[in-house]
Order: C-alpha cells, then sequence, then structure tokens
C-alpha cells in the first residue's frame, strides 16, 4: 500500500554521525551558520537544535543544491524530509474501555460496566506529547500540570490545548473517572499548533522527547511517556524514542489509524517503544488500526469516553489508536513502580 506522508517543503531534519565529537559538532553549526549570510554558497536558516544520547541534528530550511552540498560533508549522516504528524483518532459520545483492561471475559454490548483495580498510579508521571493539556480539568484532581511547548510556528501559540486531543488522552491515562491510573501525574507537554487540523513536526516531537529524559534524569521519578500521534518514516524520531527508552523512561505510541502495516510510519516501526493497535467492544481489532509485527499490544479503541476541553467538567467520545494506547500506558506505568 503507498502512503503520500506530509511533509514541510524545503525544510529538512539534519543528524550528524554518532561518533561526532562536540568539537565536530560545534564547527558543523558554525560552518553552516556562517553560510547563512552568504548568497554565493548555500544559504540555511535552523530552526531547531536536538541533543539526545547517540544522536544530535538540526531542523532547517534549504533549497535542494543545499541539500546536496551538505550530504557531502563527512560528519552528516542523514538528511531527511521534516515531517507533519497527525493524531490517531477519528471522530464519533460508560467508559466501557476501563472494564475491558481489568478482566478477560468479553464485555456484553451494553453496560452497565465495572472496572476491577489495584495499581492507582501513585508515583508515576506520565508526559502526554500532544495538542497540551487542560490542567484545570475536574478529572484531574490536581494531579495535571502544563509543561513546555515545543512548536515551531510562524504565529504565536496558545499555552492551552486548543484541540481537545491531549486532554482526552491525558484523562483516559489519568482522570477520576475515566482513566486507568487514577493517583498518577500527568503533564501535557504540547507540539501540536493550534490550526484547526492541527500538526506536530518531526523535530519538535523530538525536542520535546529530549526535555523528558532531561526531567527524568533530574528527578528519577518512574516516568511514562505517551505520544497518541503518526507520520511519515522517520529514523531521528526512531532513534530519539530508542533513546529515551534506554536513558530509563517507558515510550507508549499508536500504531496508526490508516489500516495497513505499521512498519512503514514512525514512531510506531520503533521497536523499543510500546506499540499500541485499537479494538471494539467485541475484542475485534478496528478496522481503522494498523497492524503488524510492530504491534506489541491491543487494547479498547473505539468510543471511548473521557475529558475535553471548554470547561472543567466537558466530555467527549472519540476513537481511534490513540484511545487504545492510553489503557496501555498503564500496562508501562505499572511495569515502573
Amino acid at each position: 500500500m503507498s502512503v503520500e506522508y506530509e511533509t514541510v517543503p524545503g525544510q529538512w531534519l539534519v543528524t550528524l554521525r554518532h561518533y561526532a565529537t562536540d568539537e565536530m559538532r560545534s564547527n558543523h553549526i558554525s560552518l553552516v551558520e556562517s553560510k547563512t549570510s552568504d548568497p554565493t554558497r548555500f544559504s540555511v536558516d535552523i530552526q531547531v537544535k536536538f541533543d539526545l544520547p547517540h544522536l544530535f541534528g538540526y531542523a532547517a530550511a534549504f533549497d535542494e543544491t543545499t541539500k546536496t552540498e551538505l550530504e557531502g560533508l563527512p560528519e552528516v549522516a542523514a538528511i531527511e524530509p521534516l515531517y507533519i504528524y497527525r493524531h490517531c483518532f477519528v471522530q464519533t459520545e460508560a467508559p466501557w474501555g476501563l472494564a475491558r483492561t481489568s478482566t478477560r471475559t468479553r464485555l456484553p454490548t451494553t453496560g452497565p460496566y465495572i472496572y476491577n483495580y489495584v495499581d492507582t498510579g501513585e508515583g508515576t508521571t506520565v508526559y502526554v506529547i500532544d495538542t497540551g493539556i487542560k490542567d484545570t480539568h475536574l478529572e484531574f484532581d490536581g494531579r495535571a500540570s502544563k509543561g513546555p511547548k515545543f512548536v515551531t510556528s510562524p504565529t504565536p501559540i496558545s499555552d492551552d490545548d486548543k484541540s481537545g486531543h491531549g486532554t482526552h488522552v491525558a484523562g483516559t491515562i489519568a482522570g477520576k473517572t475515566y482513566g486507568v491510573a487514577k493517583k498518577a501525574k500527568v503533564v501535557g507537554i504540547k507540539v501540536f499548533n493550534d490550526a484547526p487540523r492541527p500538526g506536530a513536526l518531526t523535530s519538535d516531537i523530538i525536542k520535546a522527547l529530549e526535555w523528558v529524559l532531561e526531567e527524568y534524569r533530574k528527578t528519577g521519578k518512574s516516568s511514562v511517556v505517551n505520544m497518541s500521534l503518526s507520520g511519515g518514516p522517520s529514523d531521528a524520531l526512531d532513534r530519539a524514542v530508542a533513546a529515551v527508552v534506554q536513558g530509563g523512561v517507558t515510550v507508549v505510541v499508536a500504531a496508526g489509524n490508516q489500516s495497513f502495516d505499521a512498519q512503514n510510519q514512525s514512531p510506531a516501526r520503533e521497536p523499543l517503544a510500546i506499540t499500541v493497535g485499537a479494538t471494539d467492544i467485541n475484542d475485534a481489532a478496528a478496522p481503522f488500526s494498523n497492524f503488524g509485527k510492530m504491534i506489541d499490544i491491543f487494547a479498547p479503541g473505539v468510543n471511548i469516553l473521557s475529558a475535553w476541553i471548554g470547561d472543567d467538567t466537558a466530555t467527549r467520545t472519540i476513537s481511534g489508536t490513540s484511545m487504545g494506547m492510553h489503557f496501555s500506558s498503564h500496562s508501562g506505568e505499572t511495569l515502573k513502580i
């Protein structure tokens, strides 16, 4: 199946070779930046730099001629398109998914449903890399907070969740009514813009992962990353996810909603991530869910009720592998406790 992935025209993600020393990295950046004012050579507009274990690079704007010249530099490992990532959900209004995660028995198609649980997630922080979070929502009982935002945009970006997706995700993870981990702390890290159809850039997602790893190193507290997004196959993003996992943080990602093999897109194809597909109330794979050997687990992802934006009691029902992975975040979180 052929898929057209969205990219930002004229913008690229450059990564340097893993053996590049700090001096080599500094010299490369100095070289590139020195050319921005020289129209007779190449011009590079560096927008975002990132630095994780064995992964250093930057996002920048330049033309094809410049790309060819940069590819000829010995320290450059790869230059890939700057992908735009989208949410893994479909719109459709209980929470049967909670009940399903606490029983081996198939559920009836009508309620009421009971959620049996022992682990509450207390002591664990879940970082939701998404559209932000409505941290004042009553579902969170004061356990939610806004983290930094990493959004490259020509226009100002609000600190608030303007889409609702990030809040829904967080509610399914840690809400007192809709969440699987009812005592976990949840931090909303905003990487999506405020457009009607929000998008997130590879480089901004990597910066968010870099920040989480730094936070974990400072605190040493049990931590889980949740990323409900999908897009083009990015070696840089895959390596960033791997670096965070190897650093001690569990990363849970959505399989995607294109109904094809998850090995074709990032971050679902990264082996060190927990990749989650979606099921319906009959335990059948959702028709939109991606599939394949990269799927680690399937979880409830159809008609999931959770917190929403608008006011501090708002709710909404939506579907997608985004929704399924939140239940699995609790599984990853339980492993960390």
